[in-house]
């Protein structure tokens, strides 16, 4: 896919490049550290299920206000260029972002309903979390490509829905513990 830059996008891009923002997408990868943060703590919630305590203080944060709070050197331009970036690149990064949170916020209710840090985990459950761990991931790796303009690889991801309805997802996890 061949994206048209505007005028005011073509006279942004050299500043972005120099600020580590893609000059193409006018995203930065800095915005994938808040989603990293809350796959660590996940991916180690089966082995240590009391860290879902530290789990489940993860927000979602908007492109924007992760950049607002963050020491990022090029946070005010990272934010503008986002506001720019064309419609090919902000539909998908948007779509995939959602989804994440979705994915992310339902599978920490699902734990935190279903009390894994006193009862803890079984077999079951604790593949429920790798698993899941193993589809964010996958949708990072997506956020990644088109955080790098690699829209050939990435434009199904705006087709087809990635996440489950969070209620099938709570009724999987309570099935784990009857």
């Amino acid at each position: 896919m061949q994206i048209q830059y505007t005028a005011k996008q073509s006279a942004l891009q050299p500043r972005l490049a120099e600020a580590n923002i893609n000059p193409d997408s006018f995203l930065a990868t800095d915005y994938l550290n808040h989603f990293n943060e809350i796959v660590m703590l996940l991916e180690m919630v089966p082995d240590m299920p009391e860290l879902l305590e530290d789990a489940a203080d993860w927000h979602p944060k908007t492109y924007i206000q992760h950049f607002e709070d963050s020491g990022f050197q090029g946070k005010a331009l990272a934010i503008e260029a986002y506001q720019m970036a064309p419609k090919a690149i902000r539909a998908p990064f948007d779509k995939i972002c959602r989804d994440l949170d979705k994915l992310i916020i339902s599978t920490l209710k699902g734990l935190g309903a279903v009390n894994i840090a006193e009862r803890g985990m079984s077999p079951e459950a604790q593949m429920l979390i790798r698993g899941r761990v193993e589809q964010i991931q996958a949708m990072l790796m997506d956020l990644n490509k088109v955080i790098h303009a690699q829209l050939d690889r990435a434009v199904a991801i705006i087709e087809p829905e990635q996440v489950e309805d969070s209620a099938q997802t709570q009724e999987d996890i309570d099935k784990l513990f009857d």
